[in-house]
């Protein structure tokens, strides 16, 4: 992972393009907390969020020179828009201890800025991830919503057994005269690129752990999906709705994510049994965000893609290519 930071002590992580892509997705699901549970005058639930990779907060793309908000402050701005959030519980770790503490120090200083009411709590961890998961664990109420953004830089960050544990959280209450049980919501980010390219080559096994499958089971269900004429993304992505399924009446909201030049990087399962939020996102959210992705974002991965080749052409004659900024 890589970041900049500038003069007035931000600190941004440095990301693609592509990215831009899974924020404007998690927003457009955070929107229908945010601008439309509650409206219907029914009494609100209290909402707590789970970010458990939270790292800098802000994100920056030096190919557009954009900056925009990262998953945990895009889940700091629903909470503060939704009259009845209630905790924001942000883990953010690096291998390396210094970066660990500017990550940190960056998040308090951009959560800050967004001046939070007083009736959101805000938790700070700096854990490894099963160490965090727990930490988040004894601060949830499953009987009211809650919803966990899981985004990791790999997917040996993001082992099943994390999802798992998650996803076995279960409460019920009375809604309006009737029982509800509730499972969390789930945001989850599986680097699907990175597990088709060393999946069967990784001696640590990245895909069984990614999957929750011995390296027999895994590889067996593979290669029947592979007879059947699907690739190995579409194989692997079916093989984690599957696990998703033991948990969701609902099978899982799927985006998949290319990189400016086309290829899929990784894929985004959006996990709820809510009535509400899953039919107001599969028919409303979603076809505003493939507008806005047709129309913005792949806009700008196509002159970002050019500017590229240009400069590649260029280095290869000896030469260095520049661009006007309005390019």
């Amino acid at each position: 992972m890589s970041f900049v930071t500038n003069s007035d002590g931000h600190a941004y992580e440095e990301i693609k393009w592509h990215s831009r892509q899974k924020h404007a997705f998690l927003e457009a699901y955070l929107s229908i907390w945010s601008e439309q549970v509650g409206k219907t005058g029914n009494p609100m639930p209290t909402l707590d969020i789970f970010d458990l990779y939270a790292s800098f907060g802000l994100c920056h793309c030096s190919d557009k020179n954009e900056i925009w908000e990262g998953s945990a402050l895009l889940a700091a701005e629903c909470l503060k828009k939704y009259q009845n959030g209630r905790l924001l519980f942000l883990n953010t770790f690096s291998p390396s201890e210094e970066e660990t503490v500017l990550q940190k120090n960056s998040l308090e200083k951009n959560i800050s800025d967004l001046d939070l009411p007083e009736r959101i709590k805000t938790e700070i961890k700096t854990l490894p991830i099963e160490e965090a998961v727990e930490s988040a664990i004894s601060c949830v109420d499953p009987k009211f919503p809650n919803l966990w953004i899981l985004d990791p830089y790999q997917p040996e960050h993001l082992p099943w057994k994390i999802v798992e544990r998650i996803c076995k959280l279960e409460g019920s209450c009375n809604v309006r005269g009737m029982q509800v049980t509730r499972r969390p919501e789930l945001f989850i980010c599986l680097m699907t690129g990175r597990l088709q390219r060393f999946g069967r080559e990784s001696k640590e096994d990245i895909v069984g752990s990614a999957l929750g499958m011995n390296t027999d089971e895994w590889n067996s269900k593979l290669d029947r999906y592979l007879e059947n004429d699907y690739n190995v993304r579409e194989a692997l992505i079916f093989m984690y709705a599957e696990k998703i399924a033991q948990y969701y009446e609902k099978p899982p909201i799927i985006l998949e994510v290319p990189a400016n030049e086309g290829a899929i990087v990784y894929t985004v399962f959006l996990c709820t049994d809510h009535d509400a939020g899953y039919y107001v996102m599969k028919i409303q959210k979603l076809p505003e965000y493939q507008e806005w992705r047709e129309i913005n974002w792949k806009r700008e991965a196509k002159t970002i893609s050019k500017r590229k080749k240009l400069s590649s052409d260029a280095a290869k004659c000896g030469q260095e290519q520049t661009f006007l900024s309005a390019y």
